[in-house]
């Protein structure tokens, strides 16, 4: 009986007691990142934050560099003008000028792609056959060129008019009236702000650009008009 070998303890049965702990943590792990998938954009940034928080925390992965995530920044809902860009500021400006003024019937203006479209009509800015600008208009243009120019803008003129041969000395046809009428608003302009002659564009289009019919007065008084487009960032 004394020679009789000892019986080894048995090894407890199942997995080993910390397996359990690391088990629940490896089951809480991937419940995290389930949400985190479902409950976010992808955004590969923050996701690299998160693995990068967890492997500090638990000290589970290899080592890597802190990622230090970009903050947040609520984005505030801005009012008025100031979620305008130039061109959008400039055209209620023009608008405001228009109103006070009077001018609605005479003067329309809108914005464009590249800029501004003003356009005057008849018999607003010049009198029938002649190429002065009205000293009556005069305030409104000058207050037109201050509201849209900040140093960058190139100014096209366009003068236009109706199909009835004109019967002037001082012109020989209406295609040179045009002309001298968007090159009246050209010098004007240049006398109100410094700018660089380069960006001052007159053109005479005469009758060859209507926007009505000929065949009435209305559509004729319609076509007598002068347009300025102003080409501005925004």
């Amino acid at each position: 009986m004394a020679g009789r070998k000892k019986k080894a303890p048995e090894e407890p049965k199942g997995a080993p007691a910390y397996m359990l702990t690391y088990g629940d943590m490896m089951s809480l792990l991937l419940c995290f990142f389930v949400l985190l998938i479902s409950m976010s954009t992808m955004e590969v940034e923050k996701m690299q934050a998160a693995a990068a928080s967890l492997k500090g925390a638990l000290s589970a992965l290899p080592f890597q560099d802190r990622i230090v995530p970009s903050p947040m920044v609520p984005k505030r809902p801005v009012k008025g003008l100031e979620k305008r860009g130039k061109r959008s500021k400039a055209l209620a400006k023009l608008k405001q000028v228009i109103s006070a003024q009077n001018l609605q019937e005479v003067v329309t203006v809108v914005e464009t792609q590249q800029g501004i479209h003003l356009v005057i009509g008849n018999p607003a800015l010049f009198d029938t056959g002649r190429a002065e600008i009205k000293p009556e208009f005069a305030p409104f243009l000058k207050q037109a060129v201050e509201v849209v120019y900040t140093g960058s803008e190139t100014f096209r003129v366009e003068g236009h008019t109706d199909n009835v041969p004109i019967h002037n000395p001082q012109f020989e046809d209406n295609w040179e009236l045009s002309i001298a009428r968007s090159l009246s608003v050209i010098r004007f302009i240049r006398s109100q702000v410094d700018i660089d002659p380069a960006r001052l564009r007159p053109v005479g289009c005469g009758e060859f650009h209507p926007v009505a019919s000929n065949d009435k007065e209305e559509g004729r008084s319609q076509n007598r008009r002068v347009e300025i487009f102003i080409e501005m960032e925004d």
